[in-house]
């Protein structure tokens, strides 16, 4: 089943984002961050869930761009359990997060993934994007 999250998702969804950056995060400022989003409208977390434990997560932020001159729906984070991988559930969540961005008026969903993803990039292909722009990165620390 897919929903969005809640405050009471917070660890099993920064479980997920660890596994996604393959690093551990600070619990009280991820939960911070978490709180924050949860309770700001152009932010939407989903979480695909079978029997109380969830699987997967996608968090997406809505905003209107300049460079669109409409609003633009981002993902930010897509990530699936390995164990459960390749079922279907990545599907689920990026459905779900592509009928609510035309539900509130984007014109477009965008996402950046890394460029070692492979997997990842024939995912989101198969789902109907594009690789048609270049993102770089700089760590400011």
């Amino acid at each position: 089943m897919i929903r969005i999250a809640e405050e009471k998702d917070t660890k099993d969804v920064q479980e997920l984002i660890e596994l996604l950056e393959n690093c551990s995060f600070d619990s009280e400022t991820f939960a911070a961050i978490f709180k924050d989003q949860l309770a700001d409208e152009r932010w939407t977390c989903f979480v695909y869930e079978v029997k109380g434990k969830i699987q997967g997560c996608l968090n997406m932020r809505m905003e209107e761009q300049l460079h669109h001159c409409a609003k633009v729906a981002q993902v930010l984070e897509l990530i699936v359990k390995e164990d459960v991988r390749s079922k279907g559930i990545g599907s689920k969540l990026f459905d779900a997060a592509c009928r609510h961005a035309r539900e509130n008026g984007c014109v477009q969903i965008e996402l950046e993934t890394s460029s070692w993803r492979k997997r990842a990039h024939a995912f989101y292909e198969k789902e109907g994007m594009n690789d048609d722009h270049v993102f770089y990165t700089m760590k400011l620390k």
